[in-house]
């Protein structure tokens, strides 16, 4: 089934599923007795799922009003330990 956009000359728009192919070029609208018309909208392809639209749609968002840094990171972890015992000189390295 395919989604098609109808617009209602005292509702607006709205969307109704028909086969493809067979959607009438005129229809009820579901809130009030007019007839509303068939409108040429773009295609809504939507690849992916909902997650990767997201990020994507973020990743958009950001473009135009990037997030502000009002400080810095604080240390992620602790200063490794450093020895002077000198037979940890010859221990394997991780």
């Amino acid at each position: 089934m395919t989604t098609y956009t109808y617009r209602c000359p005292d509702c607006g728009p709205f969307d109704a599923s028909h086969a493809l192919g067979t959607a009438p070029s005129a229809q009820d609208c579901p809130h009030c007795p007019a007839q509303a018309r068939r409108i040429i909208t773009a295609p809504r392809l939507s690849l992916g799922d909902s997650r990767s639209r997201r990020l994507l749609d973020a990743t958009a968002a950001t473009a135009d009003t990037p997030a502000v840094v009002t400080s810095l990171p604080g240390r992620s972890r602790r200063p490794t330990p450093i020895t002077r015992n000198p037979l940890h000189a010859k221990l394997p390295r991780p």
